[in-house]
């Protein structure tokens, strides 16, 4: 679910990340080497580059252990939940968020807390345990009048409007009610996050292509694809680009779905989100199966059964 994420870490981790000056001299070595770490982790993350991220983070991480740093331990816990999360490695995901969510019960600090039960929701998300991340998401969501938050809602509070979306999306429940309420909390709150709002847009798109308005489908993907180009949103990219050319599939459009999907393929594999590759992989073989290219549809299959068998290595 890459990204509201890298929002949410940056401004968790302003406490600790800071500028270069006169009090950094009274900081221990391991502690400015840690937040270097961290700081550098957080750009490294942002621009999809996900190993050098995990390392960067491991290594605060040890610092911060070394120095008896609580607050840095959690902060490095939480990173390598989102980096996990991102890369779909659920296991190691579990187990950063246990151990941060060990510390937060030790020292409760709201902000922290609602942190740890959002990321357990994304993280039921990830394993397709849509019933339990819905009923963890009702601690989280503000209260609302019809469509309407009744309070201004914060920025955990967006995502987990954005994740009760997804939800209602997934269900086929209520899925016009909750995009409605996400668009009336992001224009309540005065977010002016494009990343928040190309997954809105991307929400209303898939609405309006279930009920056969193409063209403003369209519309909408095309605006979500800017508004993560501007950010350099990778994973939002390349998820957009699939979303196109599965739009074009569903027009028969197999030329243009083509273009799309090898757009996004670029991407995933730049990211190294073997799944992502795979699942792309998969949509572009039925477009080359219609567009009745046989030799090429034949090379990608052993190719999409090569990735499946090395990933079960």
């Amino acid at each position: 679910m890459i990204n509201p994420r890298y929002i949410l870490i940056v401004s968790l981790l302003a406490s600790i990340v800071t500028a270069c000056g006169s009090q950094t001299l009274s900081k221990p070595l391991p502690l400015l080497d840690a937040e270097s770490y961290t700081a550098e982790g957080l750009q490294a993350y942002a621009a999809g580059d996900w190993t050098t991220a995990h390392w960067l983070f491991s290594r605060a991480l040890s610092l911060f252990q070394g120095i008896d740093d609580q607050s840095g331990v959690l902060h490095s816990h939480i990173n390598l939940v989102e980096l996990a999360l991102a890369k779909r490695d659920y296991e190691t995901a579990r187990k950063h968020l246990e151990r941060a969510d060990e510390i937060v019960k030790q020292a409760p600090v709201h902000q922290f807390q609602s942190r740890i039960s959002l990321l357990y929701v994304q993280l039921a998300l990830g394993l397709n345990q849509v019933t339990q991340a819905e009923s963890q998401l009702q601690s989280l969501l503000p209260e609302f009048n019809l469509d309407k938050p009744i309070t201004m809602p914060d920025q955990i509070q967006l995502t987990a409007i954005a994740n009760r979306t997804k939800i209602a999306a997934i269900q086929k429940r209520d899925e016009q009610l909750w995009i409605q309420r996400y668009a009336n909390a992001l224009k309540l709150s005065g977010n002016k996050d494009s990343i928040q709002a190309s997954r809105l847009l991307r929400f209303q798109s898939g609405w309006l292509q279930q009920h056969g308005d193409f063209k403003a489908s369209e519309t909408k993907l095309l605006q979500a694809l800017a508004g993560y180009k501007n950010n350099h949103a990778r994973s939002g990219i390349a998820v957009t680009l699939s979303e196109l050319g599965q739009l074009k599939m569903a027009q028969s459009q197999w030329q243009a779905a083509a273009a799309y999907l090898n757009r996004s393929l670029a991407v995933y594999l730049g990211l190294r989100d073997v799944d992502m590759v795979i699942q792309v992989a998969e949509k572009k073989l039925k477009v080359l199966i219609a567009l009745g290219k046989t030799d090429r549809s034949k090379v990608l299959k052993l190719w999409i059964t090569d990735l499946k068998r090395k990933k079960q290595i």
